[in-house]
């Protein structure tokens, strides 16, 4: 079995690098168990990524950054750390929370991923170079959810960054082929990833229930407090909180597979 997954996986990597003829392979890590599993399964394979790119949405569990860059930023590779700054309490306390569903998710993913991960490449790979090609390589499996059953595809272009390709090396894989291969490898778990079952870098609202909110502010009182405090003042503000329907219609982003979002999209 074990034999089986890993050279599925060498399947998909030979066919991108045949396909794209990258320039630059990235690992991206979110510090959980799939990202884990994809960025150790190029260890596996021996392919060293140019880059390891952790995204910090600053609206989640900081404890899984700090994990990140312990561990991965002891490795034979650079760590880069895509920094959404204060954007989400920005957005927060100037239009109220991003609100609850897949729309809402898709503001949330521009604004907290996909634009600082697009300028973390530019910086630390594209630096102004042309026909630049990335490989972004990251642990989305067709498993997770009924919508990436449909959805996902091993590899997809960024629409905005069209040398962007996010690939996902350990696609077929089950949870139990994921948690079986890192056990096998030993190798090291965040433990928020452990106590939330999620990695806990994005809390957002959009996609995480109330009952998760409990949950995580319940382990990580810090955050519960931080989030607490910055739902009275949007509130008062604009009148609705974290995981609330947005008030207002608005216009639906083009809805990309917004990968680095492992629970999110489960529709």
């Amino acid at each position: 079995m074990m034999e089986r997954m890993i050279s599925d996986s060498a399947a998909i990597m030979k066919q991108a690098i045949n396909d794209f003829s990258p320039t630059h392979i990235v690992s991206m890590v979110s510090g959980g168990k799939d990202s884990a599993a994809s960025h150790a399964i190029l260890q596996e394979l021996d392919i060293k990524p140019d880059l390891i790119i952790h995204g910090n949405t600053r609206c989640g569990i900081q404890e899984t950054s700090r994990f990140v860059e312990n561990y991965y930023g002891n490795m034979n590779t650079d760590l880069a750390i895509s920094d959404a700054g204060t954007a989400y309490e920005d957005y927060v306390l100037r239009k109220g929370f991003f609100g609850k569903g897949i729309g809402a998710h898709g503001f949330a993913y521009r604004i907290l991923k996909a634009t600082p991960f697009r300028k973390t490449i530019s910086k630390h790979i594209r630096q102004g170079k042309r026909n630049v090609r990335v490989l972004l390589i990251n642990g989305a499996r067709k498993d997770e959810s009924e919508n990436r059953k449909k959805n996902l595809t091993v590899f997809r272009s960024d629409p905005a960054q069209k040398g962007n390709i996010w690939l996902n090396p350990i696609h077929n894989w089950t949870q139990d082929d994921r948690d079986a291969f890192l056990k096998s490898r030993a190798v090291k778990i965040n433990p928020v990833a452990e106590a939330l079952c999620r990695s806990g870098e994005c809390m957002c609202g959009t996609m995480q229930s109330k009952e998760e909110r409990v949950e995580a502010a319940a382990i990580y009182p810090k955050w519960g407090n931080w989030i607490s405090a910055l739902e009275k003042e949007a509130i008062e503000k604009h009148g609705f909180g974290w995981g609330d329907n947005f008030p207002k219609p608005r216009k639906e982003l083009p809805l990309f597979d917004q990968p680095m979002c492992k629970d999110c999209l489960k529709g």
